[in-house]
C-alpha cells in the first residue's frame, strides 16, 4: 500500500486566486475580513475589481447598525468599495436557502464575476454551510436553465470555523498589515472572543508547507460547473478530504 506524499495533498507553493472580478458571500459582516482579509487587500492593489456581499446584519451576536459600521470601515482598510447588506436573519439562513439562493442568482446575474468565494460546505456555522449551500444551488440553476453566459469560471471556498483541505495557499504576508487594521474594526466581535488571535493561528498554521512566509490563507477552488453538477455530500466531503492530485495546479488559471 502507498501513501501519498505530502506535496500530493497540500500546496508546497502560494499562488494567486484567477480572475479579474470576485464577489465575496460572506454570511456575517466580518466573515470577508477573518477569512480571506489578507487576499482581498492584494487583491485590489493588483486592480481586481471587489464586491462584498453580507448576508445577515450580524444580530445574533451584535447590533446590525453596529456591524455594518464596522464591516463598512474594514472594507475601506481592504481597498474594498461600499458593501452590499442583504438582512437575511442571523443564524437562521438554513431556512431560507431557496431564497437566499434567488438572491445570488440575481447577484451573479448582475455583478457576473469571474469567482465567487464562500465558506466551505463542511464549516461549523450552519449559517456558513447554508451560504455554501444557496451558492451551490443557484449555480445549478444557472447551469440548468442556459444562464451560462452569468455562470463565474471558478468557485473558491475559504476557512473560518474549521479547516478545509485547501489546494490553493495564497501568501498573507504582504496584506497582513491591512487585515490586522481590519481585524480592529469589528471592536464588537473581539469583545465576544479573540477571533483576530484565531484567524492569526490558522494563518500561521498554514505556512507550514511553504518556505520564508509567515501567514497563509487557504482556499479550495473549483470550477463552478463542478461545484453546480456533483451532490452536496459530494461537496462536504471534499471540504475535509483531498483532492484529486490533478487539481492541485502550481498556477493557477488566470
Amino acid at each position: 500500500m502507498r501513501f501519498a506524499e505530502e506535496l500530493e495533498l497540500v500546496p508546497y507553493h502560494t499562488a494567486f486566486p484567477p480572475g479579474r472580478r470576485w464577489l465575496v458571500l460572506a454570511p456575517h459582516p466580518d466573515d470577508e475580513t477573518f477569512g480571506l482579509g489578507a487576499t482581498l487587500a492584494q487583491a485590489g492593489r493588483r486592480g481586481v475589481s471587489l464586491r462584498v456581499v453580507a448576508l445577515t446584519g450580524g444580530e445574533a451576536q451584535g447590533e446590525s447598525p453596529v456591524r455594518r459600521a464596522e464591516a463598512q470601515a474594514a472594507l475601506h482598510i481592504l481597498g474594498v468599495p461600499d458593501g452590499a447588506f442583504w438582512d437575511f436573519e442571523d443564524r437562521k439562513l438554513g431556512a431560507c436557502v431557496a431564497g437566499l439562493a434567488r438572491a445570488v442568482r440575481q447577484e451573479l446575474a448582475s455583478f457576473r464575476p469571474e469567482v465567487v468565494f464562500a465558506p466551505h460546505a463542511a464549516d461549523l456555522h450552519p449559517d456558513h454551510r447554508a451560504c455554501a449551500r444557496a451558492l451551490q444551488l443557484a449555480l445549478r440553476w444557472q447551469l440548468l436553465f442556459g444562464w451560462r453566459k452569468a455562470l463565474p469560471a471558478w468557485v473558491a471556498f475559504y476557512e473560518i470555523g474549521i479547516p478545509l483541505w485547501p489546494n490553493l495557499l495564497v501568501n498573507a504576508d504582504e496584506g497582513w498589515g491591512a487585515k490586522e487594521k481590519a481585524f480592529a474594526c469589528y471592536a464588537s466581535q473581539l469583545s465576544v472572543r479573540p477571533y483576530h488571535r484565531v484567524m492569526a493561528g490558522l494563518a500561521a498554521f498554514r505556512a507550514l508547507t511553504v518556505e520564508g512566509t509567515s501567514y497563509v490563507e487557504a482556499f479550495q477552488l473549483h470550477p463552478a460547473r463542478r461545484v453546480a453538477a456533483h451532490s452536496w455530500r459530494w461537496l462536504a466531503r471534499r471540504a475535509l478530504g483531498p483532492l484529486p492530485p490533478a487539481v492541485l495546479a502550481p498556477e493557477m488559471p488566470r
